[in-house]
């Protein structure tokens, strides 16, 4: 059901946005989720969302403490370059190099493209040990309430470290969340 693998730290988030506003809706989304978790009392490691165009951008923050990665990005769609699709930034994520374990967790609202789900969750090398990603399009508002409560979970029950069985516990309390609430979408966990 879960690993043994062990993050240290209480669960500190560091959010990106790699939409390039494509749609137009997608910067609005993610200050919003970042606003909702600043006051759900989260770490959160910068003061804003920090809004890439090209993964190499991220360099400056990936020696930042933190121990999660909320990573909003489009799956597939005809107006997203390659190189602005998750499954790019992942790829470029897990050959970095220099980063410690992460837990990961994945958004990319109605464009979900299935082959990067597939990958994040079945990597078998990687710096994301602990990752979560859609398996399904997701609309913002249940995207953004799994990722809320997911993280808000996360954070109460992993006092001095993350571990699978925590990460498994937020993820089924996310999940049922979306049950209760009539939503569809669909989120995979690997832990």
């Amino acid at each position: 059901m879960w690993s043994s693998v062990t993050i240290p730290g209480k669960p500190a988030i560091l959010v990106v946005d790699a939409s390039r506003n494509l749609e137009g809706w997608e910067n609005d989304f993610i200050d919003r989720l970042f606003s909702s978790l600043k006051r759900s009392r989260l770490i959160l490691i910068t003061k804003v969302p920090v809004c890439i165009h090209r993964t190499n951008e991220l360099e400056p923050h990936l020696s930042s403490d933190f121990n999660c990665i909320l990573f909003f990005s489009h799956g597939q769609g005809e107006q997203v370059l390659p190189d602005a699709k998750m499954r790019s930034h992942w790829d470029w994520l897990n050959l970095h190099g220099q980063l410690s374990s992460k837990l990961f967790a994945g958004c990319m609202g109605q464009s979900y493209d299935p082959e990067a789900s597939r990958q994040i969750l079945q990597s078998p090398q990687t710096f994301a040990p602990l990752a979560l990603t859609p398996q399904s399009p997701l609309a913002k508002r249940e995207a953004g309430l799994f990722l809320l409560k997911f993280f808000t979970e996360l954070n109460l029950h992993s006092k001095e470290s993350i571990t699978g069985k925590m990460a498994w516990f937020s993820y089924s309390k996310a999940r049922e969340l979306l049950r209760r609430r009539r939503y569809t979408g669909k989120f995979g966990l690997r832990c």
